[in-house]
Formats: structure tokens, sequence, C-alpha cells
């Protein structure tokens, strides 16, 4: 017969199911890390990307391919003129452009034969932007020189 002379349960109520939780949890790490693949010194080496180019991935993560820098033609996204220097033209899908715009005094304009809004810089240096909606895209055109007439004249231009 065995008398506990402490008066005291053998162990504290929750620790043992603070164990089996750390246990479980012990578990999953390993199960997932079995099903993830390592990397080893082909997967970690780095790209030769010649000078000039750009490293483009897949949705994968894995798959790339070297694109060339500069213009790239794509028939599904407006791009810029090859001699267009000072000028940052960026797009995104029109179903992920949900955040507000900027608190900036923004004025209606005519850009590609639909509605658009521009924003001059009120000091020399600043950026001027026009923004609009195209094909499912919305465009944003952007400059530190020029003037809003100047950034319409090359937006009705893009192909």
């Amino acid at each position: 017969m065995i008398i506990d002379l402490d008066g005291e349960p053998e162990s504290v109520p929750g620790r043992d199911r603070r164990r089996a939780l750390t246990l479980a949890f012990a578990f999953c790490l390993a199960i997932g890390s079995a099903g993830v693949g390592r990397d080893g010194p082909a997967a970690t080496e780095t790209a030769r990307v010649p000078r000039g180019s750009m490293m483009m991935f897949g949705g994968d993560g894995e798959s790339a391919f070297v694109a060339p820098a500069g213009p790239v033609w794509d028939p599904l996204h407006l791009s810029l003129p090859s001699n267009s220097t000072g000028v940052l033209l960026s797009w995104i899908p029109d179903r992920l452009a949900n955040e507000a715009l900027p608190p900036l005094p923004f004025v209606p304009v005519r850009v590609r034969a639909g509605a658009g809004l521009a924003v001059e810089g009120l000091r020399a240096g600043d950026f001027r932007m026009v923004t609009w909606s195209e094909h499912g895209n919305v465009y944003w055109l952007v400059s530190d020189h020029g003037d809003v007439a100047d950034l319409v004249r090359l937006a009705d231009s893009l192909r």
C-alpha cells in the first residue's frame, strides 16, 4: 500500500492536457515537414540573370524564366513606348483596386476616350499622376516632369 504523505495530487490539473497538445503539435510539424521538399544546393543556388534582365516567377513559385528589361508587348495590358523616360506606368486588375485614393486634389480628365482622374504637382519636382480604368484594369501614369496634359497625351498614345 502506498500512502501519500504530501496530500497533494500527483500532477497539476491541466498539465497532462498541455503535454498532449505539445505532442500533437510536434507530430503535426513532423508530418508537415515530411511532405515539404528540402532546399538543397540546386534549389538555393543563385540564379544567373543577365544584366538588364529580370527574373519572372510563375504562380507556383518554382517555375521561372528570364525576361528582357524594357517594354514588353502584352496584348492584355498597355505598355509605354521604348523612348519614354522619367515616366512610370503601373496597373492592377479592377477587382483588386478596392482601396480609397489618397487625399490629393484630384481633377477629372478624359483619358483614352474614358473618364480618369489627375493630380498636378503643387511644386516643381512634385509628381503628377493620371489614373483611369480600361479593359478590367486600373492604370496609373506617374511622372515628376511635364504636366498633366503631357501625361494625358502619353496615355492616349499607349498601345
